[in-house]
């Protein structure tokens, strides 16, 4: 291994005992070995420390903290992400695994190959608590790279993360300085790989190279039981809909999506963004695009539902 490591695998941890071990593993696994690994305990109490500890003495690369005071979800992921020394960011979420030993080799390819990608991502395998695949998420056709903005429009048109969690990502550590926006939560992620789009390309692999485990712990359930992100969708339609960019690269579809869903979800609380968004799309774009939503909105929720009850079993 080089003196600085091409790639920083960071692992911002809490309470993970139970599922840590097999994503320890399945970096160790990776066939590519110029990395570090950075391991930042947010005051488990579960056993995960002793886990850290016992994996540090076993691999050199390894390198672990403790922090001083609980920092929550966002803070972690920065101070993890401001300790890393490469030249790449590698995120690995603690109940996650890496499902091919060369994904590290894959997804760095492109980001030295051509100097305009600022992201790279890959499909995945939806996993449950046995490490069972329960489906495979693939939202791009092929491998292939793409306008970053676009991309973000893609997202705003589906209304949802189509790029994917932290595991499923690399990105350039120069252009990450910014760090995860602490104003979210629930989308916290979407935000920031919006922030890397703004600054490149997308390089998307339509391979599943990781496993993203679904269980009732994780963070994203905890905040749809609590609440606590209900207005971030308000949130960032505010931060982009001003973006110069944007004019260039907006769709009616994603006028359409945007409005549709404040004012189904949000109600009068959005009347003034969705007036500010009204005059970006016609009237006969507005209806078009209604009419395809209502058509195809019974089929996406039937896969939808029929996702849940696979996760659920």
């Amino acid at each position: 291994m080089s003196e600085t490591p091409k790639i920083s695998v960071v692992i911002p941890v809490y309470n993970s005992a139970r599922y840590l071990p097999e994503c320890l593993d399945s970096i160790l696994l990776q066939d590519f070995r110029d990395f570090e690994i950075l391991i930042a305990d947010d005051g488990s109490t579960d056993g995960s420390l002793e886990i850290i500890k016992s994996y540090a003495q076993k691999d050199s690369r390894i390198r672990w903290w403790q922090n001083e005071k609980n920092l929550g979800l966002t803070g972690n992921h920065n101070a993890v992400m401001r300790a890393a020394r490469s030249e790449f960011i590698k995120f690995v979420h603690q109940d996650d695994r890496i499902l091919h030993p060369s994904a590290f080799a894959k997804m760095l390819e492109p980001l030295e190959r051509d100097a305009s990608v600022s992201l790279v991502g890959a499909a995945s395998e939806l996993i449950n608590s046995k490490s069972q695949a329960l489906a495979v998420r693939n939202y791009f056709p092929k491998t292939q790279t793409l306008d970053g903005k676009d991309v973000i429009v893609k997202c705003l048109e589906e209304n949802k993360n189509i790029l994917g969690e932290p595991t499923l990502v690399m990105f350039r550590r120069r252009q990450a300085a910014r760090g995860f926006d602490p104003r979210y939560r629930q989308i916290v992620d979407m935000e920031f790989w919006f922030h890397l789009l703004e600054q490149g390309r997308f390089a998307y692999i339509a391979e599943p190279l990781f496993g993203f485990r679904v269980h009732s712990q994780q963070a994203s359930a905890a905040n749809a039981r609590s609440g606590a992100a209900r207005e971030e969708q308000m949130l960032l339609l505010t931060d982009y809909r001003t973006k110069p960019w944007l004019t260039a690269h907006a769709t009616a579809r994603m006028w359409f999506k945007q409005i549709y869903y404040l004012r189904k979800k949000y109600g009068e609380r959005a009347a003034p963004l969705i007036a500010q968004a009204k005059p970006k799309i016609s009237l006969p774009a507005y209806a078009w695009c209604w009419l395809e939503h209502r058509l195809t909105a019974p089929f996406v929720r039937l896969k939808e539902r029929s996702l849940r009850n696979r996760l659920k079993e």
